[in-house]
């Protein structure tokens, strides 16, 4: 049984070689006026390729995402359960615009966060920072998407 890519990304690969196409054909166009169409077209051809790429990295236009993942980076193996706490409320001060994500699991041996959605009708509600402490030292960190 084979898969196909999905028709999003077909045109993504698609627009990028249009684009090409495009861009290189400006350089041997003298009209002025057919230039501008030709940039324009190209432009137009990326669109779908801008949109895969803010599928794929959705950070880069929700700064909720993108503060839950600095603090998913910051935690660093050896740090203990104060450091990590710590660094929470660093990254998420209580005057600040980010709500702290919610600790769902706070046992011995493990401690979970679950991004605080900001918006009760939003979507992205699941994304999970999981650590596994060993004598109160993180050992492992599993970053679980939405």
């Amino acid at each position: 049984m084979s898969s196909s890519p999905h028709p999003i990304f077909v045109l993504a690969v698609l627009g990028v070689v249009a684009t090409v196409i495009m861009l290189i054909t400006v350089f041997r166009v003298r009209r002025w006026g057919l230039k501008v169409l030709l940039v324009l077209i190209a432009i137009l051809t990326l669109a779908p390729t801008g949109f895969v790429l803010v599928m794929v990295n959705p950070e880069w236009v929700d700064a909720r995402l993108r503060s839950y993942k600095d603090f998913y980076e910051g935690i660093q193996m050896g740090m203990t359960r104060a450091e990590v706490m710590a660094l929470q409320t660093q990254l998420y001060p209580a005057d600040g615009p980010r709500r702290p994500p919610r600790i769902i699991v706070d046992e011995t041996e493990s401690l979970s966060f679950f991004m605080d959605p900001e918006d009760p009708a939003s979507s992205l509600n699941c994304e999970a920072i999981l650590l596994a402490l060993k004598e109160g030292k993180v050992v492992t960190k599993t970053y679980s998407p939405d």
